[in-house]
């Protein structure tokens, strides 16, 4: 159980779920092959200190990219919104829905190809909460949206505009 599941309070459901990019995953598994290749080609060639060095260098390198990845936690519940990160030392922001001013969206050219960006939620009296780079972001800022009632659901009709 995680530390979303441990947060919520009575009637909080969870509406979404974000993740960190595939991208980090792939990195981290990429370092994790090449240093297991090198190490493998240095062994071969009778040098299993250096070997050695090189896959334990390589499982540091691939638990650097990963901790965070798999410790990582955001999420929109009806009330608010929970971001956590951190294994050992946890740190951790929540952000009631109603205090939430305004959702920020940076996204990159290489970004958007990867579906991919930054999120910043801009709270009312309270710090700001800088996501990191998150998959599909606009998902993201369209759960808060809709989380906080801005957004009208899927086959409803927003009233016209009147003059005043």
């Amino acid at each position: 159980m995680g530390y979303i599941e441990q947060s919520l309070g009575a009637n909080e459901v969870v509406h979404y779920r974000a993740h960190l990019p595939f991208i980090l995953r792939a990195f981290g598994w990429l370092i994790l092959l090449l240093t297991l290749v090198a190490a493998g080609m240095l062994y071969l060639r009778e040098l299993p200190l250096i070997a050695a060095a090189a896959g334990a260098t390589g499982g540091i390198l691939f638990l650097a990219v990963m901790i965070p990845v798999w410790t990582t936690e955001i999420a929109i519940t009806n009330h608010r919104l929970i971001y956590k990160r951190g294994l050992f030392s946890r740190a951790a922001a929540d952000l009631q829905l109603r205090a939430i001013e305004q959702v920020g969206l940076q996204q990159g050219v290489f970004a958007r190809l990867l579906n991919m960006g930054r999120v910043q939620v801009h709270g009312t009296g309270v710090d700001d909460v800088d996501l990191p780079a998150i998959a599909d972001p606009v998902a993201l800022q369209r759960s808060i949206q809709e989380a906080m009632g801005t957004v009208p659901s899927a086959g409803t009709s927003v009233p016209p505009a009147t003059r005043v």
